[in-house]
Parts: C-alpha cells; sequence; structure tokens
C-alpha cells in the first residue's frame, strides 16, 4: 500500500496538480474572462492557420463593400475580395474570453448588434457600445436574431427582447411545450455535479476548496516523499534541520487529516469527472435522469441552461429555437414551442453554424459535421455530398468533419472546421500575421489542460484514454492513502490499550 501511494502518487503529481489548479479556473470564467495565454507558447495545434481553431464563425456584410468576420479571435473588418483585415473590437471588453463572438446582425434600418460571451454591444460611429446593462442578467449569453427593427437576444436560460431606441429589454421566459419530459440528461448532472454547480454558488465554492485541498496534497506529498531523506543526511553532516523538521511535521498534519475529511467527495469528483470523457462517456451520453432535489435541477423555467440558438424564418414566419434537448418551432415568442423531429445531426458540444442560404434552405453545423436543411420538403443532406442523411441516435462528438463556422459574404460560400480551417481553402487568404497572433483566453488553456487535450506529447493511444487512465490512477491513490492511515491508526490504537 505505501509503496502504491507513494509511486503512484509521485509519478501522478503533477498531473494532479494541474486538473487541480485548472478545475478551479474553470470555475470562475467571468473573473479571469481578460486573462490571456500567447498561442505561440502553446502546442502547434493551438496555433491558427488557414483560419482554424474557431477563429471564424460567421461574417455579415455591412454597407458599400464592407465585411465583418468573427468568431473565436474578435472582429475583424475586410472587405468582399478579403484583401485587408484591421481589428474591429473597439469597445470591447479585453481579453481573448470576452472577445469571442457569438453572432452580429444588423436591422433593417441598419443599425449593427454584436453578442460575445458575457456582453451585447451596439456598433455606434464605428465603436461599440455595451448595452448589457439593461440585460440585468449574469447569465452567459447564446444567440441574437432580429426582425425588422427589433432585436431578440436569448442567454442560456431566457429570451429578451429591445425596439428601438434599445435602451432596456423585455425579459421572456419561453413556454414548456407539450410532453415535455422534465429528465435531465445524465452527462449534463455529471458535469454539474462535478463542477459543483449543481448546489449553485455553494456547491462551486466546496469544489474550489476540494481542489485547494488537492493541490496542498501535491505539495506536502511531495515533502514527506523527500524530506526524510535530505534530513537524514543533514543529521549525517551534523547540520541543524529543525526548520526542515517543523516543514514535514505540518506536512502530515495538512497531507492525512484533511484527506480522510475530503476523501468521499474526492472520489466523487473522480468519478464523476471520468464519465464526462470517452470512452465512459458513451455509457451516459443518451442517460436522462428525474431532476434532483435541492439542486438547480429544480428551476421552475424547464429552459434553464437550455437554450443556444435562436432564428427567424421568414418563408414560413415562424421562428427557430435550438437547445440542449433539440429544435423548436414558435409561432410567436410567447406562444408554446413545438418540437421538430425531422432536423440535422448536432454533435453534444452544442450547434455553431444555422445559415439561411436560400428561402427555404438552412446550413447548420457543428462538431458533428455540416449539412443543408430544406424545411420545405424535411430533407437533410450532407453539405459536401449531397447524400441523404439518416438521424441518428446520439452519441458522441465526431471531430472528424467538426466545424466551427460557415460564411457567405465573399467569393463563394466557407466552411470552417475546427482543425482543417478555411474550406475551400482559395477565397480567403492566409491568415495575416496580426490575426494568427491571436491569444487564447486562460479560461480555454484551462479546459485544454483539465481534459488533457494539452499533453500533445503524449502517445495518441495515451490522450485518448488520458481521462479514465487519471481517474485510476487517482482512486488508486485516495484507497491506498485510506487504506494506510485506517491500518496506522488501528495499530495506533491497540499500543495504546496495551499500555
Amino acid at each position: 500500500m505505501l509503496k502504491w501511494h507513494k509511486w503512484a502518487g509521485l509519478f501522478f503529481t503533477f498531473f494532479l496538480f494541474v486538473f487541480a489548479l485548472s478545475g478551479v479556473f474553470l470555475n470562475h470564467r467571468r473573473a479571469i474572462a481578460s486573462t490571456d495565454i500567447q498561442r505561440s507558447l502553446l502546442p502547434e495545434s493551438y496555433r491558427y492557420s488557414n483560419w482554424n481553431n474557431g477563429s471564424v464563425r460567421g461574417s455579415i456584410s455591412l454597407t458599400g463593400d464592407s465585411v465583418l468576420i468573427y468568431g473565436g479571435n474578435g472582429i475583424w473588418l475586410t472587405d468582399s475580395g478579403a484583401g485587408n483585415f484591421t481589428p474591429f473590437n473597439k469597445g470591447i471588453k479585453k481579453g481573448a474570453d470576452n472577445n469571442i463572438t457569438v453572432r452580429i446582425v444588423k436591422t433593417e434600418s441598419g443599425d449593427v448588434f454584436a453578442v460575445t460571451t458575457f456582453d451585447i454591444y451596439r456598433l455606434e460611429n464605428n465603436e461599440w457600445r455595451n448595452l448589457s446593462h439593461a440585460l440585468n442578467t449574469r447569465e452567459r449569453l447564446s444567440d441574437v436574431e432580429v426582425r425588422g427593427d427589433s432585436v431578440f437576444l436569448i442567454s442560456r436560460s431566457h429570451l429578451y427582447a429591445s425596439g428601438y431606441p434599445y435602451e432596456s429589454f423585455e425579459r421572456i421566459t419561453v413556454k414548456t411545450p407539450e410532453n415535455f419530459d422534465n429528465r435531465v440528461s445524465l452527462f449534463k448532472t455529471m458535469w454539474t455535479l462535478h463542477s459543483g454547480e449543481l448546489f449553485g454558488i455553494a456547491g462551486k465554492v466546496f469544489v474550489d476548496i476540494l481542489g485547494i485541498f488537492t493541490i496542498i496534497f501535491c505539495v506536502t506529498g511531495v515533502i514527506i516523499i523527500f524530506f526524510p531523506g535530505i534530513l537524514k543526511k543533514r543529521k549525517r553532516n551534523g547540520k541543524d534541520s529543525s526548520a526542515l523538521r517543523s516543514i514535514l511535521k505540518t506536512s502530515f498534519k495538512w497531507h492525512n487529516k484533511p484527506g480522510i475529511i475530503f476523501l468521499f467527495f474526492l472520489l466523487v469528483l473522480c468519478i464523476t469527472g471520468m464519465f464526462l470523457r470517452p470512452p465512459l462517456l458513451i455509457s451516459i451520453v443518451t442517460s436522462k435522469n428525474q431532476p434532483i432535489p435541492l439542486t438547480i435541477q429544480t428551476n421552475k423555467n424547464c429552459w434553464f441552461d437550455k437554450l443556444r440558438s435562436i432564428r427567424y424564418d421568414d418563408h414560413d414566419n415562424s421562428w427557430i429555437l435550438y437547445t440542449s434537448d433539440g429544435f423548436y418551432k414558435l409561432d410567436d415568442l410567447r406562444q408554446t414551442p413545438e418540437k421538430l423531429t425531422k432536423v440535422p445531426p448536432v454533435s453534444v458540444m452544442g450547434l455553431n453554424v444555422m445559415t439561411k442560404t436560400d428561402s427555404v434552405t438552412w446550413v447548420t453545423g457543428s462538431y458533428s459535421g455540416i449539412y443543408k436543411w430544406n424545411r420545405d420538403t424535411e430533407t437533410i443532406t450532407d453539405y459536401y455530398t449531397g447524400e441523404a442523411v439518416r438521424r441518428q441516435r446520439g452519441g458522441p462528438s465526431v471531430m472528424g468533419n467538426a466545424v466551427s463556422g460557415f460564411s457567405c459574404d465573399f467569393a463563394g460560400d466557407i466552411a470552417f472546421g475546427h482543425k482543417s480551417g478555411a474550406i475551400p481553402g482559395n477565397i480567403l487568404p492566409e491568415m495575416p500575421d496580426e490575426v494568427r497572433k491571436g491569444k487564447m483566453s486562460l479560461w480555454h488553456f484551462s479546459l485544454e489542460a483539465h481534459v488533457g487535450r494539452i499533453y500533445t506529447f503524449l502517445p495518441g493511444i495515451i490522450l485518448s484514454f488520458f481521462i479514465p487512465l487519471s481517474g485510476i490512477f487517482f482512486l488508486i491513490i485516495l484507497i491506498t492513502g485510506f487504506e494506510i492511515y485506517r491500518r496506522r491508526r488501528k495499530k495506533k490504537r491497540k499500543r495504546m490499550e496495551t499500555v
């Protein structure tokens, strides 16, 4: 037990430290939104090339020959020939995460609005003015749409409507659909339990405490392993070691008792984390559970944390609402949504593209591919091959044809693959240096580190199973640590009884 705990712990200390630190960062996205990492310091796969890595989500044509291209790398002004690129982020909060632009829309009268991760902006005199104060919400924003001169914004849980002069937004709670299944995705339950969000702010703070103590366990564990040898060597050399002995004694104190106190919660944290990535993810991705009492799952709003995208279809004068539960149709935003059944496949990671290319055809894209959706005939075809797509039951994300953006404002339609970049690659020029040098937010860097993708130096097979393998190591460390502590306590009691 001692050998397993010692050597498995020593080998895994660095990875466990990164897990804990990145987990704390992931729980506080707003707080670190202005902190960035230079992509030049990251592995090659994280650097921009050919407009990849989510750098482009979409584009919009403004007056004259001006085109705004936007996405994970902020907003850039160019022309229909993509001749020059100029940063167009004046007025938007600093930081790569704050610059991630979900969508830009234009009203009939020419007012332009942009939605970023946390804010909505209106373009005034070539500068973005923040209108988020009129929303009165701390929720992450999901999408924006216009109809006439009215603006319709959705957060993760609510819909907001505003008209000229856009000084206030009316909050609309979308109605509960008929035959609504109130069960919750087991994947979502695992996710929120792992982050602590399942129990609100208190839960997230508690998971932060677990992360901080895990960092303490890493540091004290290394001290406990190496300090005894150092002390013996100093004793042989006749050197004073009182300070080091005090540090070792304190390390034992902070390593053992807190480890036992938090053991159960660390086990839960470990096991839930293992199920959030393949291959264990496959076993829960289609499963659902009843809402857990006294958690955020019992929210009266059935759309809590489910709204993702909104579009208005002027062909049949209806709204299309994409949610984590699928696509819904509404003739009026205050009416009851009707679930659509013949819809394109969408990755569990969510919808990235929904663009209308003619009166009846929409292009939809996600990490499960890109498709043409004819709402008149209800036919769905692969965007590249034109072959009919059979709707498949849910499963893990398909990364082979992952699409993160789409544009139809240049010489031809362009799809943006997450890894491959612009397809076809002969419409846009190679990314200019200023665009290519975009940064990565600390939050997204933490996410890449937390799921293990950042360790590109590891063999592919190890990366594929990094999370379950890490979970096994952590379980070994926790269980052996508990057993060592239990046996030593038992021996100590026997000695006391003998005395």
